[in-house]
């Protein structure tokens, strides 16, 4: 493990960490950025400052914010890649972590313009088969019955999405030549970057989870009814609402929106004493705002801040998780709901896959298929017995494979492992 001995030269060294998110990386990486202070690291943040800079500051972690609102914002990632190469210029850090995908090739590549000896990237999710490229064909959409305009526009649309595909091969070929580690968090990514031979095995790392739960403060309740009622208490939750799912996460049509809204209104013409709590992660648009707002005046939902009030009392308050989520969304809800004793009821993707074995410790279904989804939610809702043990076995699940010490003691003997080569010659 890293320790202090090992760097007997110096007293500090600094260690970057760059996010999409100040206020995910403070969920998600307090307790390493503790434990590498403890060895003797100075731990610097870059990222959007969403509220996480407090929380960090008072860490004593130094923060500076960077421009990475959107990933279609070709100026401001420009003027973060600059932002970046003269941060690290001029901390000359000995370690750079990467926690974005989005952010992963432009602090990769000033990391290597500043030579820092030690450069992390943790891939959530990878823009190959996930996002296929589907150009909208005019006119010919409207004639999209035809069985022969459908191949036609499949044959173009193969035309037009190798390219990309092949360039996505390509710039994730580079990207694992610059870093040191290239860590990806579901069997499936690890699969997949083998079997396309994109990185190096020897550079290739799999954290199931990324950086898991921590299981101290995200548990069961001792008594599940008397826990139940206070956390629906403390959220305000009508006494009428006799059962209670939640949803945690973005709230956008690329991360399932309105698959949540038309199962919110699906589950209420059979479950007419169903409520919702809605926990927005991040930025929530207007537009979804407004929807979410309907739905609440309706009596149907209760909207809380999804990045302060999402601790294991929210959690108590649940029957049951919906996780609507696409690939591209970090499973945190999953963890922690499971982490506490409550199953999920969960779209199939790469990430949710890794953490739910389906009619176990709670169900998948079909990417996309809201109707269904929405029948095996409200199936699972008339079966509170099976939802309890489904729950019971997500913890110990949880335990097993995704704790957050866990995580980050993996995290910190790769860290030793690569600084201990780059910096003692072990």
């Amino acid at each position: 493990m890293i320790h202090e001995s090992m760097f007997s030269q110096q007293p500090v060294y600094p260690a970057v960490f760059i996010g999409r998110s100040a206020t995910e990386l403070a969920r998600r990486y307090s307790d390493r950025f503790k434990r590498l202070s403890q060895a003797g690291f100075e731990i610097h943040v870059m990222a959007a400052d969403d509220g996480g800079f407090a929380l960090l500051e008072r860490q004593g972690v130094k923060c500076k914010p960077i421009p990475v609102a959107s990933a279609r914002n070709a100026p401001g990632l420009m003027g973060a890649y600059f932002i970046i190469q003269a941060h690290l210029l001029e901390l000359r850090p000995v370690l750079l972590h990467v926690c974005s995908h989005r952010l992963a090739w432009i602090g990769v590549f000033a990391a290597r313009q500043a030579e820092v000896p030690a450069i992390f990237a943790t891939m959530e999710y990878h823009w190959l088969e996930e996002e296929p490229v589907h150009l909208p064909l005019g006119p010919l959409a409207l004639l999209r019955a035809s069985a022969k305009v459908r191949r036609a526009e499949d044959r173009i649309n193969d035309v037009v999405g190798y390219p990309w595909r092949r360039m996505m091969l390509q710039a994730y070929e580079h990207l694992g030549e610059d870093v040191d580690r290239y860590v990806v968090t579901t069997q499936f990514d690890f699969r997949l970057l083998q079997d396309l031979k994109v990185v190096a095995p020897s550079r290739l790392e799999v954290a199931m989870g990324g950086a898991g739960v921590d299981v101290t403060r995200y548990h069961p309740a001792e008594d599940r009814e008397a826990a139940r009622a206070r956390g629906r208490e403390a959220l305000g939750l009508p006494t009428h609402w006799r059962q209670v799912v939640g949803f945690v996460g973005p709230v956008s049509r690329r991360h399932g929106a309105d698959d949540l809204v038309a199962t919110v209104k699906a589950l209420r013409r059979s479950h007419p004493s169903l409520g919702w709590v809605i926990a927005p992660r991040g930025t929530l648009a207007d537009g979804q705002a407004r929807r979410l707002r309907r739905l609440a005046d309706r009596g149907w939902v209760k909207l809380v801040n999804g990045d302060r009030k999402t601790d294991a009392a929210f959690y108590h308050a649940l029957d049951a998780l919906a996780f609507l989520g696409t690939a591209s969304t970090p499973p945190d809800a999953l963890l922690e709901a499971g982490a506490c004793g409550v199953a999920a009821v969960a779209y199939d993707t790469p990430a949710t896959r890794s953490i739910v074995v389906s009619g176990q410790s709670g169900e998948l279904v079909l990417e996309g298929d809201q109707t269904t989804f929405a029948t095996v939610l409200g199936a699972r809702l008339g079966a509170p017995k099976l939802l309890a043990s489904q729950g019971d076995r997500a913890r110990a699940r949880i335990e097993e494979l995704f704790t957050r010490e866990a995580a980050d003691t993996q995290m910190l003997e790769l860290y030793d492992a690569v600084l201990g080569a780059k910096l003692t010659g072990r």
